[in-house]
């Protein structure tokens, strides 16, 4: 199955035991219940691909670049990002306001499931991406142990049970600032 186009793929309870799924398109398949014991995940695509009971036993290779946050001390202090529309967040309908911290009591520590309750935080290439017109972007602050997930298919978005609101930014700020962070310096 090397390289296989799997996309959006009904393989629920398959027998993947050992497979090479090696840069396999797994996008949005459906995955529940499959065993991928000790399979060849490496460049595969798992964006979107539903985990949920799935075997990933000796299967290091579906670890998102994320995870590794995960080896830092438990008390470094990270900062991470939200969008919102009109104020609050799109899907709980949260009011988030600079200088306030945010705990979350019920959240979702399953990292099979991409998207869940808790703290929903992510890159900000992700923000920009995921809702190309709003203009709204909070800077969060938290530490690495307040982190309960961070999904094996994530596209650059994770939970945490407890962050800070440091900064609101508008969409031309976030650009402007991706954009001096990734100027390429002249040599002398």
């Amino acid at each position: 199955l090397w390289e296989a186009d799997l996309c959006k793929a009904n393989l629920s309870g398959a027998d993947l035991r050992g497979a090479n799924l090696l840069g396999a398109n797994l996008l949005g398949a459906d995955l529940r219940e499959a065993n991928l014991r000790g399979a060849d995940l490496r460049e595969a695509d798992l964006l979107e691909a539903n985990l949920l009971g799935a075997d990933l036993d000796n299967n290091l290779y579906c670890l998102p670049d994320l995870y590794s946050l995960k080896l830092l001390p438990q008390n470094t202090l990270l900062r991470f990002w939200k969008y919102l529309r009109d104020g609050l967040s799109p899907y709980q309908q949260y009011k988030y306001e600079v200088g306030k911290t945010y705990k979350f009591t019920k959240y979702d520590n399953d990292e099979r499931i991409t998207c869940g309750e808790g703290g929903n935080v992510a890159t900000l290439m992700w923000c920009l991406q995921d809702d190309g017109t709003t203009d709204e972007f909070i800077e969060v602050e938290f530490k690495v142990k307040d982190i309960v997930a961070i999904p094996f298919a994530t596209d650059g978005k994770f939970r945490v049970k407890k962050f800070k609101v440091i900064r609101k930014i508008n969409r031309g700020q976030a650009l402007r600032l991706l954009k001096k962070i990734t100027k390429t310096g002249k040599s002398s």
